[in-house]
């Protein structure tokens, strides 16, 4: 609702709908009542809208998406029609954040005030959808249309400092906000409002709109990776240079365009389950859940480990307030691991952070933590030492994590005599930027060590998905099948320049070859030498060049890095890198290597589509999510999701790979190209249709369906 009351000459709206005061039908409507009273009100001169609590409108009530409520008049056009052309002056008084509808409402006003710590932006188009009451056409008006297309198509926030200089507040006030905008209402009582009207102004700089929407397409398609949102705003703004009624019809048109995209809902699928996830349970025992399992309070962590990773995650965990012991018993390796840590947190107030880091060579030092995270070299041996040494160290009651991207979290935790406060901890690279955190439960991960997990990764801004324990895990496991048909896709004609160029066309943000050379080419051989499908030399012995355990086999990642070439960090992998870049140059080398390589196993080259890369590529790396759902590995096909979207790079308005497949694709479609490919090879066990996603195409049954029960 709107509550009203009056100062003197003043009417004071105030939006009360916590927890954002969000635009719900109730709050449209009291608006345009207390408006409506304020003008019939002689005595009434102005009029100030602001938020009650928290924070000044954040936007559309998530809550009524989809719903009859969301449709209901007036709509928030109506609203900002009535505050444009109020002949009384409507002073906008903002704090927290104006977001979206709530930013155009203050755009619609013919004042703006902010406090210092206040927050506005336009995110609309990471829904898939543009500012659709009048935010493409007011913004251009003040800033320009390059500002415009800047912040629109980024969904940028900014600062109220900075949205002064550009002119969208006309001034940023201290003390008590609401005894602030009365009094600057009053003083701008009399004057004309029409040339307040942001409608009523011209775009600065109309005559060069083309010129720069053509600067900006380049920079923007890029950025999008196949995501309509984006363009379809700057179509948007590009109208603003037209009279507003005409732009504000353009606005609507492309506005229902997106809405009736398959992209809007797929993305506003990944906002909801963003937010969703926290809501977790166990894959295999749905009593055991966010509500019912209670966390341990951690307020010290251990991390083992200097490397990337453990700079990384001690880096998240400084950053989020708690006091880290971080043990490297390599003395060169710690004493880097500070200096990056410093230099990462100088911008952040660094002596302060540093203040809660201790630093040590020695394990006794862990012997008080609630927690530690392992995050040292991906062997299992190792992993067994370390854990060994601190189950001996910690007190009993500690946590003890590991940060192992696939390793049997069960075979850790034997050699410990805390099997239940076991749990792995996922952390993808950088650590301290990349916001995923896939928790691993293994056999006697007790709910309070898997609620602990899934609190710390709140705690310290990471997005959380708890799984099941199985070589790989969800996201690494997905990627084998990925990973293993581009390459069998080298053989049959395609180079790697050829596969990336497919995969990211389709939007993920590198193809498996590029995220191959990032990532480092030797992790996987290692993996591969260790599970003895290969070995430094080549091929085990009596082992067929093509074929290991009885599944179809392709070596050209091992003869790569038996020729020492790993990838970026050697200057040379599926691709070649000049000294001191990342740019990606194709290898007549890598070439000629896979033209001899087909020629002495008998492959001739043919001519493969972009669309056949993508589906031979991307479906069995779904399919393997239907297999992990059917295992009970996970508890919704959300959480298969938001590990793609969060960890993998996943385009986001395609809404993650299970989302795709059902609601973009269509899983009959999937299972019929699964058969048609795994006809045409036989021997790629991978193309074998999950019996999950067989089932659920003979029933017609959907994903969110399965909700959290397993077969197991």
């Amino acid at each position: 609702m709107a509550e009203y009351s009056t100062y003197g000459s003043v009417a004071v709206l105030q939006v009360n709908n916590p927890p954002v005061n969000s635009f719900s039908y109730h709050v449209r409507q009291g608006l345009v009542d207390g408006l409506e009273k304020a003008q019939r009100d002689p005595t009434i001169r102005s009029i100030v809208v602001m938020g009650k609590g928290r924070t000044f409108p954040a936007g559309a009530d998530v809550r009524e998406f989809g719903t009859a409520s969301a449709g209901m008049m007036p709509d928030l056009l109506s609203v900002l029609a009535a505050v444009d052309t109020s002949p009384k002056p409507v002073v906008s008084a903002i704090h927290g954040t104006a977001l979206g509808g709530g930013f155009e409402l203050a755009l619609a006003s013919h004042y703006r005030l902010a406090v210092s710590s206040a927050r506005v932006g336009l995110p609309e188009v990471h829904l898939g959808v543009l500012p659709g009451a009048g935010g493409t056409q007011r913004l251009p008006r003040v800033v320009g249309v390059k500002t415009a297309i800047q912040m629109i198509t980024t969904g940028q926030h900014i600062k109220a400092q900075q949205a002064l200089s550009l002119g969208l507040v006309d001034k940023i006030v201290k003390g008590d906000l609401l005894k602030e905008a009365v009094s600057f209402a009053r003083s701008i009582e009399g004057r004309p409002v029409e040339v307040k009207r942001i409608s009523q102004k011209t775009v600065p700089d109309a005559d060069k709109v083309q010129e720069v929407v053509d600067a900006a397409r380049k920079t923007i398609v890029r950025r999008a990776r196949g995501a309509i949102a984006p363009m379809t705003c700057v179509q948007a703004i590009q109208a603003s240079v037209l009279p507003f009624d005409v732009g504000m019809q353009r606005e609507g048109e492309l506005m229902a365009f997106l809405m009736t995209s398959w992209q809007a809902p797929a993305q506003q699928y990944a906002f909801f389950s963003e937010r969703e996830i926290r809501r977790w349970s166990h894959p295999r025992d749905k009593r055991i859940n966010f509500k019912t399992a209670k966390p341990r309070v951690i307020k010290s962590v251990g991390v083992v480990g200097a490397g990337t990773m453990g700079v990384g995650i001690t880096i998240s965990l400084l950053q989020a307030g708690l006091k880290v012991v971080l043990l490297e018993v390599n003395k060169k390796q710690l004493d880097r691991g500070i200096t990056t840590i410093q230099k990462t947190l100088s911008q952040k107030s660094a002596s302060q952070k540093m203040s809660l880091l201790t630093t040590t060579m020695d394990y006794s030092a862990l012997s008080d933590v609630d927690m530690v995270i392992e995050a040292v070299f991906e062997s299992m041996r190792l992993k067994k030492e370390v854990f060994k040494k601190l189950d001996s160290i910690t007190k009993p009651q500690a946590i003890l994590a590991s940060n192992t991207s696939g390793l049997d979290i069960d075979k850790i935790a034997a050699v410990t005599k805390r099997p239940d406060k076991v749990v792995g901890t996922h952390f993808f690279a950088p650590a301290n930027i990349m916001r995923l955190l896939e928790n691993i439960l293994g056999k006697h991960t007790s709910a309070e060590t898997i609620a602990t997990a899934m609190q710390l990764g709140t705690t310290i801004g990471k997005v959380g998905v708890l799984v099941g324990n199985c070589p790989g895990f969800v996201g690494n496991r997905m990627l084998g099948p990925y990973v293993t048909e581009a390459v069998f896709l080298l053989e049959e004609g395609a180079d790697p320049e050829d596969v990336d160029k497919a995969i990211e066309e389709f939007g993920l943000a590198m193809g498996p070859f590029r995220m191959g050379d990032l990532s480092g080419l030797d992790i996987g051989w290692r993996g591969r030498i260790e599970k003895g499908l290969t070995t430094e030399q080549g091929p085990p012995p009596a082992t067929p060049p093509l074929y290991r355990r009885g599944n179809r086999y392709c070596p050209l990642a091992d003869m790569l890095c038996m020729q020492g070439r790993l990838g970026q960090k050697t200057g040379a992998g599926w691709y070649r890198y000049e000294p001191g870049s990342r740019a990606a140059l194709p290898d007549p080398v890598v070439h000629q290597m896979i033209r001899e390589y087909r020629q002495e196993h008998g492959f001739k080259k043919r001519t493969i589509s972009s669309q056949e890369i993508v589906e031979r590529c991307l479906y069995p790396l779904i399919n393997e999510g239907f297999h992990i759902l059917d295992e009970g590995i996970t508890a919704r096909s959300m959480d298969i999701d938001v590990t793609y979207l969060f960890g993998y790079g996943w385009p986001r308005h395609t809404g993650g790979p299970m989302y795709y497949a059902e609601k973009v694709v269509g899983l009959e479609k999937i299972l019929r190209s699964l058969e048609t490919y795994q006809a045409q090879y036989p021997d790629h066990h991978y193309l074998q249709p999950s019996p999950l996603l067989r089932e659920m195409v003979a029933k017609g049954t959907s994903l969110a369906a399965l909700g959290t029960d397993s077969k197991l």
